[in-house]
């Protein structure tokens, strides 16, 4: 314990010492050129431990640092999202961590982009929430006959989700130090089974440079919402998607085989000002594990149409620019097959591509039951 502790402290100076030498060069070079408006390189290191949230974890009690390198921006108001927000810091992060070094859990590396939202913020002083969410993979996964032990996770390949609470204070013009509490999760979302995911609680210190002279802070545009609260074409917007997922239902069959889901649908949002829409949804769901789920349970259907899950839902839209976070909670009004209840929630980031094309990953789930992680493409009017 005390010699990682000592590790840790070691690593933390080094990186400082680090980032202090490589961003005064990089400053130097860069002077007075406006490509590195307010990016900065930060690293920060922690200490964690396993949250048992499942009994088989138990046996892995280890304690163990992790690291993360990011290279990020601190937002000063250029895009009218960013002052309404109150000037979060947006990036791209690269996580390590030992696990413990355990033969059976493994490693972890991540690669993800993530938000900092500030909820008080000072020239000096700021109190925040950092989210991120990203491509995850880990050495180690079940098999069963060479790595039984490990239920937590069935896939190399997960999704990487980071949250955090962070103070950060400003300690020169160009040089931020950070204090923060955290939760990891890795998760393939019942890709492949097994999938009972693996969390970890964190705290931790970083330490982050401006790669050259910070931007003033552009003051928040007074936003004249009147027009939103007219109901007309302008304000009503139309979204039609269609998205592909595959999935594992151990229980049933049990591991190593993936079935396909295919999901259409339809979002309705009436714009109720500049960042925020609310509106109502439709889903047409297709879901080939069905087939295999009714038969273990001992259900009878008469045709593949009683498969079909069909949706309504209210959905929710908070805008940055050409990013969306995109939230549903709804109700399937047909389907035979439903385990998991008929009241679900999709959560889903959805990325612009042009005027009328987006892309758009999702997390289908019922409660804090995942389904599936489905990917897809859509077209949308106004």
């Amino acid at each position: 314990m005390k010699n990682i502790v000592q590790t840790n402290k070691k690593v933390l100076i080094l990186s400082l010492l680090s980032i202090l030498i490589c961003s005064t060069q990089v400053s130097v070079a860069q002077e007075g050129s406006k490509k590195y408006n307010n990016f900065q390189i930060e690293l920060r290191t922690n200490y964690g431990f396993f949250i048992h949230h499942h009994l088989e974890m138990t046996r892995f009690p280890a304690r163990f640092p992790s690291f993360e390198l990011s290279f990020q921006q601190a937002t000063y108001g250029k895009k009218d999202w960013q002052a309404y927000f109150n000037y979060p810091i947006i990036g791209i992060t690269a996580y390590y961590s030992s696990l413990g070094n355990t033969d059976v859990i493994g490693q972890a590396v991540a690669l993800y982009p993530f938000i900092n939202f500030p909820f008080n913020k000072s020239k000096i002083n700021t109190v925040s929430f950092r989210f991120g969410v990203g491509l995850g993979y880990l050495t180690k996964k079940y098999d069963r006959h060479e790595n039984f032990q490990n239920t937590s996770i069935g896939s190399h390949f997960n999704a990487a989700i980071s949250l955090s609470l962070e103070y950060r204070r400003r300690i020169a013009k160009r040089y931020d130090i950070a204090a923060f509490i955290g939760l990891t999760h890795f998760s393939n979302g019942s890709s492949r089974c097994p999938n009972n995911g693996i969390n970890m609680a964190q705290c931790g210190l970083s330490a982050a440079c401006f790669i050259n002279e910070p931007q003033e802070y552009i003051p928040k545009r007074l936003s004249d919402n009147k027009q939103y609260k007219k109901w007309n074409l302008k304000t009503m917007s139309y979204y039609i998607g269609f998205s592909y997922s595959f999935k594992d239902i151990d229980e049933c069959i049990g591991y190593d085989k993936t079935f396909s889901v295919y999901n259409l649908y339809v979002n309705i949002f009436k714009q109720i000002s500049r960042l925020n829409k609310i509106g109502v949804g439709l889903d047409v769901a297709y879901d080939t594990s069905d087939k295999t789920a009714l038969l273990y349970d001992g259900i009878s259907y008469s045709n593949d149409f009683q498969l079909i899950k069909t949706g309504i839902n209210i959905a929710y839209e908070l805008m940055m620019d050409n990013t969306s976070f995109v939230i549903n909670m709804g109700y399937h009004i047909t389907g035979k097959e439903m385990d998991g209840g008929r009241i679900y929630q999709k959560l889903s980031l959805k990325q612009n591509i042009s005027k009328h094309l987006f892309a758009c990953i999702g997390l289908t789930t019922h409660f804090a039951r995942a389904d599936y992680i489905g990917f897809g493409l859509g077209f949308k009017i106004n």
